[in-house]
């Protein structure tokens, strides 16, 4: 049998590995398997390359992440074992393998102090998904032979004996099975995008669309002058960290513990914003050992099941029974850090059991400033009308300084980041509620997916408290300036033009507009050449959800639920074409994760299905599928 794989990421990889793990313990072996890989960056793909700045750091501690299943995955293939992240890392193997293949000594170094709740340098990653796949070679049955090829797969098409084949910029190659692990892709601009890039290009401005950080070039970029960031999430801070540290500034330790920052001269004055106008909140330091998740009290299969109208749980209640999981946290340890003359382990017996769980917040008598406040957190400056840009810069550094200590307590102590915790450790749930349709396509529409997705992001897909601490610095020494809420962003007399009109009268011009975000996933927009020949010779097709006798289009690429097999336009599933990952997300819930070791985490347990499903193998039943 001869198997393609598109995309040599974390998610190809894994295909492999479990193909190679189903071939040798379950399938007869009487015939030969061949794996040919594409990816034009090669083992690693795009994110995880080693030719981009080692200052780039991951969004998840080394210790939660892996490439090795363990005993909690649901699956059919044998467990293969090996090191998480960061036991790899600090290993002499690792300091080894990173010396021979002419990994940078910061690398090297980066690698042999890596604490389990570190943040790894990405390229770090990728060295590990390297050495992941070598170690496979390595271990590769007799009957199976295994190629990659560092090329863009442009075309597929299906043959009338079944096979596929697709097609390199100067080669086709034939397969019986091709699995697309596709991961993060670039898309055409939208109308508005358009716009602005035409409009630099008339006035000789400097317009960077949403991409990749490791990919964007920023030399381009003078010292000194303002430019303009959009959007204050993740990207944001890959942005400030490759114009500040990346350009030679440094920051010192305070004797009051906080940071400062020593610039080096060759930064630029970053002026960013968005329409929330509040960076993310900080991710709390990891204290949770192998495995460790909060569970569901409320967010439970039996209340939820209760609480469901004609079948669909209403998206109020989703959200009411997902908020008192998280006071359940935050309460305990608020009384654990203010009130000690108080039981914690009282009061959750109390809160659990209550009719109404905010009567037993009621009788703790908590100060007003220590209630669980949904709107406040989710709007921190909702009472906030007309403010100066000068006078915010004080208001969010309060409120970046107050959140970031509260993440540095850890991720089991500090009240508010520990409920934040929750949505990370609530993500099988949440991808059970959606796999199961539990909400009505009108709720997930407008409502999971236009508002919880949004605020998901804002609440607990922040960056590490470290890069929270160096904005906060940067704010303080007028590198970095955020505007209030409501940013708007327009071309005017030969300058981009920023302001906040709903806020204030301040205006800000610059010759540079940086769009701080990544490429929503969308097949209707993908610039991807492969998902462009599938959609349009009709191999595929987006997602289409009926809500209110209208159709709403996903941009998630459409599949068989149970196995993952590419829905063609006529809605007929292709046997023998599998796609996963990130160009699902939507019709799947974060896909973009990186596998966790002693969850049973889903992507994990998608490889092993896929690779089942195309030895013709018996698979793994009750799964959550990536």
């Amino acid at each position: 049998m001869k198997v393609g794989i598109i995309g040599a990421g974390p998610r190809g990889i894994l295909v492999t590995s479990q193909l190679f793990n189903q071939y040798k313990y379950n399938s007869d072996q009487s015939e030969p398997l061949s794996i040919t890989l594409f990816d034009p960056y090669g083992v690693g793909g795009r994110v995880w390359r080693a030719d981009q700045w080692d200052g780039l750091i991951m969004n998840t501690p080394a210790d939660q992440i892996t490439l090795f299943t363990d005993e909690s995955v649901s699956m059919t293939g044998k467990v293969f074992d090996g090191p998480a992240l960061f036991e790899w890392a600090s290993s002499e193997e690792a300091h080894d393998y990173l010396t021979a293949h002419g990994y940078s000594n910061q690398i090297i170094e980066a690698a042999a102090n890596l604490d389990s709740k570190d943040y790894a340098p990405r390229i770090l990653y990728g060295a590990y998904i390297k050495w992941f796949y070598d170690e496979l070679i390595k271990l590769q049955p007799v009957e199976v032979a295994t190629t990659i090829h560092e090329d863009q797969v442009t075309a597929l098409s299906r043959n009338s004996d079944g096979s596929v084949t697709i097609q390199t910029r100067d080669k086709a190659f034939t397969f019986d099975k091709v699995v697309m692990s596709l991961g993060q892709q670039d898309n055409y601009l939208n109308n508005r995008e358009q716009g602005l890039a035409q409009y630099a290009e008339d006035n000789h401005l400097r317009y960077l669309a949403p991409t990749h950080p490791g990919d964007a070039d920023l030399s381009g970029i003078p010292a000194g002058e303002d430019i303009i960031i959009r959007g204050l999430g993740l990207s944001f801070n890959d942005y400030i960290s490759e114009l500040t540290l990346g350009r030679g500034g440094q920051f010192m330790h305070n004797p009051d513990g906080s940071l400062s920052y020593q610039p080096s001269g060759r930064e630029p004055r970053i002026i960013a914003g968005s329409r929330r106008g509040i960076p993310y909140y900080p991710k709390a330091i990891s204290e949770k050992g192998y495995g460790e998740q909060v569970q569901p009290v409320f967010l439970t299969d039996t209340k939820m099941n209760a609480a469901s109208v004609n079948g669909k749980l209403p998206y109020n209640t989703f959200i009411d029974l997902l908020k008192l999981d998280m006071e359940l946290v935050y309460y305990s340890l608020m009384i654990n850090d203010r009130y000690p003359s108080k039981s914690a382990t009282e009061f959750k017996k109390q809160f659990i059991a209550a009719d109404n769980p905010e009567t037993v917040v009621d009788a703790y008598g908590f100060e007003e400033e220590d209630r669980f406040d949904w709107d406040y957190i989710l709007d921190p400056f909702k009472d906030v009308q007309i403010i100066s840009t000068q006078n915010y810069q004080s208001i969010i550094l309060n409120w970046l300084n107050n959140v970031t200590a509260d993440a540095n307590k850890g991720s089991k102590t500090g009240p508010l980041g520990a409920a934040l915790e929750v949505l990370r450790d609530f993500r099988t749930p949440i991808r059970k509620l959606v796999a199961k349709g539990r909400l009505s396509n009108d709720d997930y529409i407008n409502r999971f997916l236009k508002q919880f997705n949004s605020d998901n992001n804002f609440l607990s897909i922040g960056a590490p408290a470290l890069r929270s601490e160096q904005l906060s610095a940067l704010i303080r020494s007028g590198i970095v300036i955020i505007l209030a809420p409501g940013m708007e962003v327009k071309g005017e007399n030969g300058w981009f033009e920023t302001a906040s009109p709903k806020r204030n009268t301040d205006k800000f011009k610059s010759a540079t507009l940086l769009e701080a975000r990544v490429p929503k996933p969308d097949l209707t927009i993908t610039a991807n050449p492969l998902l462009e020949n599938l959609a349009e010779n009709g191999l595929a097709r987006p997602r289409i959800l009926q809500a209110d006798q209208t159709e709403f289009q996903l941009g998630a690429v459409d599949v068989d639920p149970k196995t993952d097999q590419l829905l063609t336009k006529a809605g007929n599933a292709e046997d023998n074409l599998y796609i996963w990952g990130v160009p699902l997300e939507g019709l799947r819930y974060l896909t973009s994760a990186s596998p966790r070791p002693g969850v049973d985490d889903p992507a994990l347990q998608t490889a092993d299905k896929i690779a089942a499903e195309i030895l013709g193998l018996p698979s793994a039943g009750n799964m959550l599928m990536n």
